[in-house]
């Protein structure tokens, strides 16, 4: 009974995340309307399966487990000596450059991991059908240190706080994506959304009136999330604070990083992306 309770409990959860994720802004969960190849988002699936497994695995007995405070400190630890942290960099200590890489495969807390992973599984597939999965691979890890050391680098005070996340490198994906697929429809969930084209649902007689989901362009909605980092990340290159805990210039950075998707394209489609024709 008390594991049937934990799983009800969980799923519960699961389900308020998804709607505190989703009610003022649009939360994206797939991309349609849009002609894939053949070849199953092998990379993208180990992807996410190494990202939980990092988390699920390595961090969560010590973040869960803990009863006390003193008892959190394996945990804090892991986040101090395998998350980026800007001294590892200027003063060459600890594990040095390598943290760029390790601090993408940890994650704060469970929640952390899930909505990064929604945005992994929604952009990352088509783009492992344009690339091939070994070209991918290293576009999103190339895109995520991009976005770690240029944070660094425009951030005007260095931090010695350490961070951690696929976000970097996942929002280098949505910058590739909307280099690559400007013109695709993003399926989101998105409440405030809903009650928003209701007006319009009715108006038109649509089929379906009341709609679980909200289809936007993914040009519209890319370029709404870099205008979201733009303004914190302006902050933080002129005060050096990073807003809420989030460093949003690292997914600024990662995001700016998108155009690189050109240099990791299979040659056939880059050839139809030059002369305009759909990748």
């Amino acid at each position: 009974m008390d594991g049937f309770g934990a799983l009800f409990g969980f799923i519960i959860a699961v389900f308020l995340v998804l709607f505190q994720m989703s009610v003022l802004y649009p939360l994206p969960i797939s991309d349609i309307g849009s002609v894939r190849y053949r070849t199953m988002p092998t990379m993208t699936y180990l992807l996410i399966i190494a990202n939980a497994l990092v988390f699920i695995v390595w961090q969560a007995p010590d973040l869960y487990g803990a009863e006390t405070i003193a008892e959190l400190q394996p945990y804090l630890d892991k986040l101090w000596t395998y998350g980026y942290r800007d001294v590892f960099m200027t003063q060459g200590i600890s594990i040095g450059a390598f943290s760029t890489f390790t601090s993408m495969f940890m994650h704060a807390d469970i929640w952390h991991l899930f909505g990064n992973m929604i945005f992994l599984w929604t952009f990352g597939r088509r783009l492992e059908d344009a690339c091939g999965p070994w070209r991918y691979l290293l576009f999103y890890i190339i895109a995520g240190m991009i976005a770690n050391l240029g944070s660094e680098l425009l951030n005007a005070i260095a931090s010695d706080l350490p961070g951690v996340g696929a976000s970097g490198a996942i929002a280098g994906l949505m910058g590739a994506f909307l280099v690559l697929f400007p013109r695709a429809k993003i399926q989101c969930m998105w409440f405030l959304g809903m009650i928003l084209w209701l007006p319009y649902r009715i108006f038109t007689r649509a089929e379906h009136v009341f709609s679980r989901f909200v289809v936007l362009p993914a040009g519209l909605f890319l370029l709404y999330f870099a205008f979201r980092e733009l303004l914190p990340s302006l902050q933080t290159i002129t005060e050096g604070t990073d807003v809420g805990g989030t460093n949003n210039l690292a997914h600024l950075m990662g995001f700016a990083a998108g155009p690189l998707i050109l240099l990791f394209v299979r040659k056939d489609l880059l050839v139809r992306f030059v002369t305009r024709r759909t990748v």
